[in-house]
């Protein structure tokens, strides 16, 4: 046959899978078939293209992990979508399929392609796994520490609340916190003290997702019980629950929104009656555990809190942001003290309950209920 110029050669309608072709190698001059031409090709393409596993270094954090993962997945999947174009498939399965090869090479390749995406889809699910199952240990962890003196993270109130309303409980921990500024300038770092601690009590039921907080430092502002030295009808008939809505009064409008009254049983000195209230003193039990000084009408407090349980670190207090007006206070709490007629019960500033006279001026630490 007499030779060509390439430009003068009839061009080939359709290209079957049993066309041989003249390859060109380093080892010389082969033939090979379409069909595995196309299968050649196709196969070191993937290869080629298919994007390095990243490199992680021991120093990176699991997002930094993950973003690399991430990263990898995307890049893969495009490069492997790319090889399996509508151009390629109608270059090797022309519309008159009639050569076995050329679809046995179509089909390893779709499988190929498959395989390939579905172990980039196992393998990141697996990251994203453990990384999950991460990030539930570290709140694990920071719980189990509050009581040693551990202070959580800080989040956002409405960030917060978002997991609170969600019931996301695996996602935050108690001795977490939020950082307040009040309509006065003063800053209030609340810890979360408990996680659905209220559920379903009062006589009207507290049947919202909700957590309790308590100031890391008490107020900066201190307040008496009473003018004189009296205890008589307790906390209901004292000046507190006044007091404390004066402070109330002064947060911003956006933790207001957030804060929920809830019925509780106060201790009103032998007695105890239902109250409603969106802001009050912890009763002894609530913060110790025992009445203390307080008699057994104390037990409304329902309980004591999981920030309180096991360590006194987060009981004893300071007073004002950071503890800028004092190192360590006593601050009161709700119950009149027992024994006697003029006092009222608080935490004493060497760790413990004690009680003063109800007209001393004493920082408080009171509690707010979000839901």
């Amino acid at each position: 046959m007499a030779q060509k110029k390439i430009r003068d050669l009839a061009a080939v309608p359709e290209i079957l899978g049993s066309y041989y072709l003249v390859i060109e190698t380093p080892e010389g001059t082969k033939q090979t078939s379409f069909s595995e031409f196309c299968k050649n090709v196709f196969a070191a393409e993937i290869t080629e293209t298919t994007a390095e596993f990243p490199e992680i270094a021991k120093n990176d954090t699991i997002p930094a992990i993950i973003g690399k993962l991430k990263k990898w997945q995307q890049d893969t999947i495009e490069k492997i979508e790319g090889c399996i174009t509508q151009e390629k498939i109608i270059s090797v399965l022309p519309e008159n399929v009639e050569d076995e090869e050329a679809e046995a090479a179509l089909k390893e390749e779709v499988i190929s392609a498959f395989l390939a995406y579905t172990m980039n889809q196992k393998l990141t699910k697996v990251i994203k796994d453990n990384g999950d199952l991460l990030k539930d240990y570290e709140v694990m962890k920071r719980e189990s520490m509050a009581s040693y003196g551990y202070f959580g993270i800080e989040w956002s109130l409405d960030e917060l609340m978002a997991l609170v309303k969600a019931g996301s409980w695996d996602k935050f921990a108690v001795g977490d916190y939020f950082i307040e500024t009040t309509s006065s300038g003063e800053k209030i770092m609340w810890e979360v003290a408990g996680k659905n601690s209220y559920l379903h009590c009062g006589d009207t039921e507290l049947n919202k997702n909700h957590i309790v907080c308590c100031p890391r430092d008490c107020l900066e502002t201190y307040y008496k019980f009473n003018t004189s030295h009296t205890n008589a009808g307790g906390y209901a008939a004292s000046l507190m629950p006044a007091n404390l809505e004066t402070e109330a009064n002064k947060f911003s409008s956006k933790l207001q929104g957030y804060m929920t009254t809830i019925r509780r049983l106060e201790n009103n000195k032998g007695t105890w009656a239902w109250a409603s209230r969106r802001i009050f003193l912890p009763g002894i039990v609530e913060l110790c555990g025992s009445n203390g000084f307080a008699d057994g009408y104390s037990g409304g407090a329902f309980n004591q809190l999981p920030l309180f349980t096991g360590g006194n670190a987060h009981i004893l207090k300071g007073a004002g942001f950071n503890k800028k007006k004092a190192g360590r206070v006593a601050f009161w709490s709700e119950d009149p003290s027992a024994a006697d007629t003029t006092a009222f019960c608080f935490f004493f500033n060497g760790g413990g309950s004690f009680n003063a006279g109800a007209a001393n001026d004493l920082a408080l630490a009171p509690l707010i209920v979000l839901s």
